[in-house]
């Protein structure tokens, strides 16, 4: 009998057959087997064996029937069936399910990953973009520092760098005082904020100027400084919600500056690691543009300076004197060259030493630089000879009064090394403009007047266009002014 396997069922007794033939569904009996239990359902087969009929005796119809076989050989495939059916269609979707569900999982997370590491280039990228600008910028501050430009310039310049590498942030730099800014009669440390209102800085300066008047030992902390600092902006009304601050040091150990940020909003946990090493890497530019500078100053001072009296030298006096002409022609004023040669230095060398001698020379110095104005100038521009530019000197009897005065000074006693030793000196004064128009006319005359004062005998004043005074009306004048 031939029929479509409909389905394959397995019992106790046996396996079932279901089939179908043209509509009508009936089942067949067998023993077990794998062979019949690997049958796939839709197969053409053709079955040989017993056929029990059901009958309705009432009705005299037929029920049902069933079909008996003894043995697997007794059932033939005539037509294989497909190899799918609801079973492994249920599967195969649930294992398509699954592998969908695996690749998007998988998907997704392969996503996350390329997010993740795209995150972490541009990351990257950046941080390395902005450490060659900032870079671009450090060698930007190295030249201005070589250059000798005042710090403020190449601090100025170091604050805008600073703000550029840590976003929402203001950088304010304070170094210790320069000796050219006070306040309230004191030194005043310099502060370069170039985005900070003047306010804020007005209202920082009396704090700066405590904690860099203070010594490393009783420094405050950090922390401490910085509370007091954001208490300070918000006193002048602005709402910074964190800061940091970086305490420079010099070469030598002493306090150089302060390097702050002020972050506008709390910064998360790799900002502060990122503004931690911009700060260590701007706090060291800070120590080297403040040794640098103190270094050129003192450089500069000592190419201008005397190196044993400190007082100008002939380089720096020459400077001054033009300065000089250029005011009195501005202002139509008269001022005094005064050459001072000592007399007799060379004996008081001869028989001090050269240490006497020079430690003769400081005490002189010290003692002229005395009797004149602070707005004057004292040069030493030899061995024995110096240099005085009385400015805004009314006329030769002004001029006289203070040749008189430093005539005096030297006639004063010297105690050196236990040895009381008495010194004078020769004085020629040129008088602008009736004496010299130009400043190598008036150091000559001077020079010249010096040298006939020392010619008549010296401890005289001698002006270039008169004849000189004698030193005892000198020592009379000043001892009855006294």
């Amino acid at each position: 009998m031939r029929a479509a396997l409909t389905a394959v069922r397995s019992s106790p007794d046996g396996t079932i057959l279901v089939l179908n033939d043209k509509g009508t569904f009936f089942e067949a009996f067998g023993p077990a087997s794998f062979e019949l239990d690997s049958l796939r359902p839709g197969s053409e087969i053709e079955i040989r064996g017993v056929c029990r009929v059901s009958l309705d005796r009432a009705r005299f119809s037929v029920t049902g029937f069933t079909l008996a076989f003894d043995s697997p050989q007794s059932v033939s495939v005539i037509k294989l069936g497909p190899w799918w059916d609801s079973h492994k269609i249920t599967w195969a979707l649930l294992l398509i399910v699954l592998v969908a569900a695996s690749a998007f999982l998988w998907a997704a997370l392969l996503q996350r990953q390329v997010e993740t590491k795209t995150q972490e280039l541009q990351y990257s990228i950046d941080a390395k973009r902005k450490a060659q600008k900032f870079d671009m910028a450090r060698n930007q501050v190295l030249e201005t520092i070589a250059r000798n430009a005042p710090p403020p310039e190449s601090m100025e310049r170091l604050a805008v760098a600073v703000q550029e590498q840590i976003e929402g942030s203001l950088c304010a730099i304070a170094m210790s005082p320069d000796g050219k800014s006070f306040l309230n009669g004191k030194p005043s440390p310099v502060v370069i904020a170039p985005d900070f209102p003047e306010e804020l800085q007005r209202e920082m300066l009396p704090l700066l100027s405590s904690v860099l008047a203070t010594s490393h030992e009783n420094l405050r902390g950090d922390h401490d400084v910085m509370a007091s600092l954001l208490e300070v902006s918000r006193r002048a009304g602005l709402d910074f919600k964190d800061g940091r601050l970086e305490i420079t040091f010099s070469g030598g150990g002493e306090l150089a500056g302060l390097l702050i940020i002020f972050f506008k909003n709390a910064p998360p946990a790799h900002a502060r690691s990122a503004a931690r090493s911009v700060l260590e890497s701007a706090a060291r530019l800070v120590s080297l543009a403040r040794d640098h500078w103190h270094m050129h100053e003192r450089l500069v001072f000592d190419a201008r300076h005397d190196a044993l009296t400190g007082l100008p030298n002939r380089t720096l006096a020459e400077d001054r004197l033009e300065q000089a002409l250029a005011r009195a022609r501005r202002r139509k004023q008269f001022f005094a060259v005064v050459c001072i040669d000592l007399d007799g230095f060379k004996a008081i060398n001869d028989n001090l030493g050269h240490h006497g001698g020079d430690e003769l020379l400081r005490a002189v110095s010290v003692r002229l630089r005395a009797r004149i104005r602070h707005s004057d100038t004292l040069a030493r521009i030899g061995g024995d000879e110096f240099l005085a530019i009385i400015e805004d000197c009314s006329g030769n009897s002004a001029a006289q009064s203070v040749a008189e005065t430093l005539i005096a000074a030297l006639q004063e006693q010297v105690t050196l090394e236990g040895r009381t030793v008495s010194v004078s000196g020769s004085i020629g004064v040129a008088m602008y403009p009736a004496d010299g128009k130009n400043a190598t006319e008036l150091k000559r005359n001077a020079d010249q007047a010096m040298y006939r004062a020392k010619n008549r005998g010296g401890s005289q004043i001698c002006f270039w266009h008169q004849e000189p005074a004698d030193a005892e009306k000198v020592a009379k004048r000043t001892s009855s002014s006294s």
